[in-house]
């Protein structure tokens, strides 16, 4: 038999996913929106504008991003008379998506085992409390 409160139906998993190089968390949801801001905007200053975030900060993660895993992720162009650009490498492209799938294969399976472990079935009493 099947037991579950009623709340259960309100449920939903919601992983916060990051990865980390060794100890060093280096990417989550705000790198993932800085790197998806330059592929999209071909700018390190407008995706952090867009962000809300400072320049100073946007180029730290970039960097912060690059040393721990020691490779290039977005290739920039100093800016000049017509300002500078940017876009990211096969590498930052490969970063993003598979990061992007990973996460909704996370979120997904997070879900499953959020009802596995509150059921939604027959509705019983539980200490009294009419479900």
């Amino acid at each position: 038999m099947e037991k579950g409160y009623r709340f259960n139906r309100l449920l939903r998993a919601n992983p916060r996913v990051r990865l980390y190089a060794g100890d060093d968390r280096f990417f989550g949801p705000g790198t993932r929106e800085l790197l998806s801001g330059i592929r999209r905007t071909g700018s390190v200053q407008q995706a952090c504008t867009d962000m809300g975030l400072s320049y100073s900060k946007g180029r730290h993660m970039i960097r912060h991003m690059e040393s721990a895993l020691q490779t290039t992720l977005v290739d920039r162009t100093r800016g000049g008379a017509g300002g500078g650009s940017a876009k990211l490498t096969p590498a930052g492209d490969y970063l993003l998506d598979q990061f992007a799938a990973y996460e909704a294969c996370v979120k997904r399976f997070a879900q499953h085992q959020l009802s596995q472990f509150f059921p939604v079935g027959r509705e019983t009493e539980h200490e009294g409390e009419t479900v």
